[in-house]
């Protein structure tokens, strides 16, 4: 008797270890994309610290950077965005985040209002077969990090009509299973929940600058949207939702190089907006962004781009909603760590960057202070998009009408921009490096010194007196972190 209680405990014991080892196994091999978007979403709706959910696809990824939007606004949000997330989509991730918070305010981008696919595996709905996988593939980010209960089952049967495909998103070790090889150091952390997560609140940036998006005719009567599709029907389904539980939800439609469908699409979601009397803003029509320095590429938003959209957005959410500034309240001091922990990113980027169009954009963004120089007849007075990146900087034309000698600078310690171009002399510039005077002496001299320190001047070396563009980057203290030299060549610019 006693032998067989101790073989029923031991087979019990070793069930028990079996069943971690197989449960370790399943949060160790899972993708940890969606867990690494999600787990401060978790983290701050538990503490009752998010204001706002903006909703969408990734053009939401990269237009709203909540931390920005606290920095300025004191407004906490969490980026919901999901790449390539259809209307159908997002609404059952509003669904799945309203189980864990009650926002002030719930922003939904229309993007992809005019698509008319029920089902995100249904084959015979899409284009391709690559945009079928890439659809199923990207529903991944949105849904993997909610636990399986009865509302992911219903999500995944209202989003995928395969039986084979839903499986996949309901019981994930049938696609995870044989991840070993790839694992990684943050695979093991997430077992103790110190596995690096986004601490953008769902925010991706983006860096490059598409510095020649395609224009596309005006939308027209005949191309006006006037059937209903899926989309319109879910985006229906999620202001109604909103409004049941009592929730104020504002339509969006963010700024890209938006062909004539699209323009269509945007002209719709202000009809059912109307139709809901919700308010609604197509920043297609409005003056928000640049075109031709703000976009990563044709549809989604670089840094630039997303910080003057979160700024539009902050600014209407103050004015629409009554928000506590969390800024300054130990309560959100992590937010205040995320906030530092971006601008120090900013930094890194802005000067380990070779890209002289991706500097210029950069440092529009930063408070440095800068000085730009370029030399009479250089390249750069014939590149039409790097004369545009300085036109953003100087906020004059200047640079338009001439062929140089050419001097910029901006200083932000003091809010003073000074220009001058050819002969033009400056003198008296009150700045972080001290009083400034220019003059151009000849080609390849100019003298650029401060009535403080007057044998040191900041453009002549020797040794680069050949490259014809220079850029310095100094701080508020007067202190210069960064000089670079940039030689023309065929278009590019080499440091």
């Amino acid at each position: 008797m006693k032998k067989t209680l101790a073989n029923v405990f031991k087979s019990i014991i070793f069930l028990c270890l079996l069943g971690l080892a197989i449960a370790t196994s399943i949060v160790i091999l899972k993708r940890k994309e969606s867990d690494y978007k999600y787990t401060d979403f978790f983290n701050e709706a538990k503490k009752d610290h998010i204001d706002v959910l903006f909703m969408g696809s990734s053009h939401v990824i990269n237009a709203i950077n909540p931390v920005f939007l606290f920095e300025e606004y004191g407004i906490t949000s969490y980026n919901m965005g999901g790449h390539g997330a259809m209307l159908q989509a997002t609404y059952w991730e509003l669904r799945e985040a309203l189980e864990y918070c009650t926002p002030k305010w719930v922003v939904v981008d229309t993007y992809m209002l005019e698509k008319n696919i029920r089902y995100l595996d249904n084959r015979e709905e899409f284009d391709d077969e690559d945009e079928v996988n890439t659809s199923v593939e990207q529903l991944h980010l949105n849904m993997d990090a909610w636990p399986l209960n009865d509302l992911k089952r219903a999500a995944i049967d209202d989003l995928i009509q395969d039986e084979s495909v839903k499986n996949e998103f309901l019981y994930e070790f049938i696609i995870y299973h044989n991840r070993w090889k790839y694992l990684n150091e943050d695979d093991f952390k997430t077992i103790t929940g110190t596995a690096n997560r986004n601490r953008l609140f769902g925010a991706e940036m983006r860096y490059d600058v598409e510095l020649d998006p395609e224009l596309y005719p005006d939308v027209t009567e005949s191309d006006l949207l006037t059937e209903d599709t899926v989309g319109t029907e879910y985006l229906e389904k999620i202001i109604e939702l909103c409004q049941e539980r009592g929730i104020p939800v504002v339509l969006t439609y963010y700024p890209f190089s938006a062909d004539t469908k699209d323009q269509a699409a945007a002209i719709r979601a202000g009809e059912i907006a109307e139709n809901y009397d919700v308010p609604y803003i197509n920043m297609l029509n409005l003056d928000v962004i640049d075109l031709y320095s703000d976009l990563n590429d044709h549809g989604h938003l670089n840094v630039v781009g997303s910080k003057k959209v979160t700024d539009y957005m902050g600014q209407w959410l103050s004015e629409a909603g009554d928000f506590a500034d969390h800024r300054g309240d130990d309560d959100y001091a992590y937010w205040q760590e995320c906030v530092e922990n971006f601008n120090k990113e900013l930094d890194d980027v802005l000067f380990d960057e070779d890209n002289l169009y991706i500097k210029l954009d950069l440092l529009n963004l930063e408070d440095y202070n800068f000085v730009l120089y370029v030399n009479g007849n250089s390249p750069v007075f014939l590149d039409s998009f790097l004369k545009r990146m300085i036109v953003n900087s100087s906020m004059s034309d200047k640079v338009e009408s001439t062929s140089g000698p050419y001097i910029l600078i901006k200083d932000n310690s003091t809010r003073q921009i000074y220009e001058a171009c050819e002969s033009e002399e400056i003198y008296s510039m009150s700045t972080a490096l001290g009083t400034l005077n220019y003059r151009p002496v000849e080609q390849y001299f100019r003298l650029l010194y401060s009535d403080e320190d007057p044998d040191t001047n900041y453009l002549y070396d020797e040794s680069h007196y050949l490259e014809d563009i220079q850029l310095i980057i100094y701080n508020d203290d007067g202190e210069i972190v960064e000089h670079d030299y940039y030689k023309s060549n065929g278009g590019n610019y080499v440091r």
